[in-house]
């Protein structure tokens, strides 16, 4: 039969092993091209251009990377928990250790008998305590799993309810986007009955390498500034490519039938001077339509024109702001 415990940790270890080695792919290609930048002379040319071309590639390809998503089904037929049974396997060997003690021929000799059967005896009480703790830890991992049974099973009656505190609730729940960080600043949500919307704070165009790399056919480092149509380019499809992220974590999480993401970015207000978080993309995705995406293909930014979207993006000047698209 399978446990909670059983479902829980498989699809945990599953999780965590995919994040981990997409966190380490971008944790490294990060790493490598920032060293690269501090450095004022590079080198070794050929790896200063695969770090640039692997930091440049990572920037765009966030959406390819997504965690496996939650089986609600399955999770709503998992049993609960089994109260632990009580142990004392430590104390049964020490105790028998101690009632078939025979005292050896040198143990007589030497007057070791009562010592040794002191030795046992200690060692008998130290096994009873070994025993205490282990049951003990057993309850609490017990409660821990009653506890988590107990919650996903709420979450469960009001996922088929469409009920938004249990969208609200998985999310807390599993964290789906705590461990993302490299797409940028918050995430604001809000929850409504069969859609959520999300506000994403994107990374500033910084993230965006100012200049090119290449190799030349004799072997040197070409480094050029990188032109402004090309960095406006990178950016929109770094953006783009979040937004997908967020919207395939969202949906391996919920059972909703759209989500609303708006990608915030600081932008000048001319009229007063300041920078303000205004959204430069607005994108309704749906399940279906996402996954029938090719997304190890796709270019992030022509993808939008699979949504119903509203993105001001111009190649010499970059985003602009833009009005949320209308929920229906």
């Amino acid at each position: 039969m399978v446990t909670f415990n059983g479902v829980m940790r498989s699809y945990g270890a599953a999780v965590r092993r995919a994040e981990r080695d997409n966190q380490r792919r971008a944790r490294e290609a990060t790493k490598r091209f920032k060293e690269q930048q501090k450095r004022q002379i590079i080198e070794d040319s050929k790896q200063a251009v695969i770090d640039w071309n692997n930091y440049v590639s990572m920037i765009q390809s966030f959406h390819k990377n997504c965690t496996e998503g939650v089986n609600w089904i399955k999770m709503s037929h998992t049993p609960k928990p089994n109260k632990p049974t009580l142990l004392n396997t430590n104390e049964i060997s020490a105790d028998y250790s101690l009632k078939t003690y025979v005292p050896s021929f040198f143990d007589k000799f030497f007057g070791l008998t009562t010592k040794k059967v002191e030795k046992l005896k200690h060692k008998l009480e130290d096994s009873k305590k070994t025993d205490q703790k282990i049951n003990k830890l057993a309850y609490e991992e017990f409660k821990q799993e009653l506890s988590d049974w107990s919650k996903l099973q709420l979450i469960v009656q009001g996922l088929d309810k469409n009920d938004p505190e249990a969208y609200k609730d998985a999310l807390d729940f599993f964290e789906p986007f705590d461990d993302i960080g490299e797409l940028g600043g918050n995430i604001s949500i809000s929850f409504q009955h069969n859609y959520i919307d999300i506000d994403l704070e994107i990374n500033g165009a910084e993230i965006i390498p100012s200049f090119e790399l290449k190799q030349t056919s004799t072997g040197k480092l070409s480094k050029k500034d990188m032109p402004k149509i090309r960095f406006n380019e990178l950016y929109q499809d770094h953006v783009c490519s979040c937004v997908l992220r967020i919207a395939r974590e969202t949906f391996a999480y919920l059972p909703i039938k759209k989500v609303r993401i708006n990608a915030v970015l600081d932008i000048l207000n001319s009229n007063t001077g300041y920078l303000e978080n205004k959204p430069v993309l607005s994108v309704i995705i749906v399940p279906s339509t996402l996954k029938s995406l090719n997304l190890n293909t796709i270019d992030p930014s022509d993808s939008m024109n699979n949504f119903v979207h509203n993105m001001n993006f111009n190649k010499s000047t970059g985003f602009k702001e833009v009005r949320r698209v209308e929920l229906k």
